[in-house]
């Protein structure tokens, strides 16, 4: 907790927003941060150290995909509480459940199109506990508007990708979002906002 709090106090002045990221699979025990009670004390801390801030930045928490309902209601209620901005869902899994390839069995985060699904259903949950309260940022398989979408309609009010901007270029940031203008137009939404949550129901 005093590195993440530490890192905030030094760079926190420098940058927009700041992520909390205890969900990496790749760094050993960091995803035990998950849990109630020391999910709470850290980010404690953090928001502690944020408030020091000349001017305070909002404070995101990305979680991982690998979580149970249980895990994930305890995580909603801890943000809630905290003060954060909102919550980025998710990161990498550590599932390989679905996959053909012969280096299925590498160890690490597995990103790109076999997380969209596992991703947008922990996306839903969160939205259905959050109840509009804590905005909330869709990842993980990202690679069209039509997949931007649908984060939105599962309850996102914004998304992020990176693996699909390896195969497609960075434009794709352009492309998803002239997609997503044509798609809220075709549905009758006058902005984003309008759309968020909206197919969330169908994801739970």
């Amino acid at each position: 907790a005093q590195d993440f709090a530490r890192v905030l106090a030094v760079c926190g002045p420098h940058v927009d927003f700041a992520t909390v990221n205890v969900s990496s699979p790749n760094t050993e025990k960091l995803r035990d941060l998950q849990g109630r009670a020391a999910l709470s004390a850290l980010l404690a801390g953090v928001m502690e150290t944020r408030a020091a801030l000349a001017n305070p930045i909002p404070v995101f928490l990305k979680i991982a995909p690998d979580l149970t309902a249980d895990e994930l209601a305890e995580i909603a209620e801890v943000a809630l509480a905290s003060g954060l901005a909102g919550i980025i869902a998710t990161n990498t899994t550590l599932s390989r459940e679905g996959l053909l390839s012969a280096n299925k069995s590498q160890t690490g985060g597995l990103s790109g199109a076999p997380l969209f699904e596992k991703s947008t259903r922990v996306l839903a949950q969160l939205s259905q506990l959050t109840a509009g309260k804590l905005p909330l940022i869709g990842v993980g398989g990202i690679s069209s508007a039509e997949e931007a979408y649908v984060k939105i309609l599962v309850g996102a009010s914004a998304v992020q990708f990176y693996t699909a901007m390896v195969y497609q270029g960075i434009s794709l940031a352009a492309k998803i979002a002239r997609g997503l203008d044509a798609l809220l137009q075709r549905d009758g939404y006058a902005n984003v906002a309008e759309a968020v949550g909206k197919g969330r129901d169908q994801w739970l």
